[in-house]
């Protein structure tokens, strides 16, 4: 038996909701987070999660573990029953932000909402942290290039990316 239904979890940068119910996100992650190595330092990482409300009030921890098990953060919370003001079916947002969050494996995470003591334990949501060494260069999407390119012309021109 869950807690209460979760219809979806959001991994961000920055989440936050508007007055009448918009959900504004930025750098929204898929299932896969790519880093250039580990341990990978994330100034912020919001979860953004849209339940169904539940009938009575309920208390819950909300976790993060890695792959081997570990709890990488935590939290917790109380859901109440709410009138459904927005949209045709009463929802919760929920949002948790995390500042110097450090992952320092690789593999499948999971997003679980357990009742406080733990014997009623869901998961929610996974990702994945992949290491891609290839990312760990310059960020030349800002940058000029150092090197120059040959134009049709047979002369060097030096270059800076958009």
């Amino acid at each position: 038996m869950t807690l209460f239904n979760v219809r979806y979890v959001l991994v961000s940068d920055y989440g936050t909701v508007e007055h009448a119910g918009k959900l504004v996100i930025a750098g929204l992650y898929t299932e896969d987070m790519v880093v250039p190595a580990l341990p990978a330092i994330f100034s912020s990482l919001v979860f953004t999660v849209i339940a169904e409300t539940p009938a009575e009030t309920t208390d819950y921890r909300f976790t993060v573990e890695a792959p081997s098990g570990g709890i990488v953060i935590g939290a917790e919370g109380r859901l109440a029953p709410l009138d459904n003001r927005q949209g045709t079916r009463p929802r919760a947002i929920i949002g948790f932000q995390f500042n110097g969050l450090v992952f320092e494996e690789p593999g499948d995470y999971s997003v679980v909402v357990a009742s406080p003591d733990g014997s009623n334990r869901n998961v929610i949501h996974q990702y994945r942290i992949v290491v891609d060494p290839h990312l760990g260069g310059r960020d030349n999407s800002r940058q000029p290039f150092n090197d120059a390119a040959e134009t049709p012309d047979g002369k060097a021109k030096a270059r800076r990316k958009a």
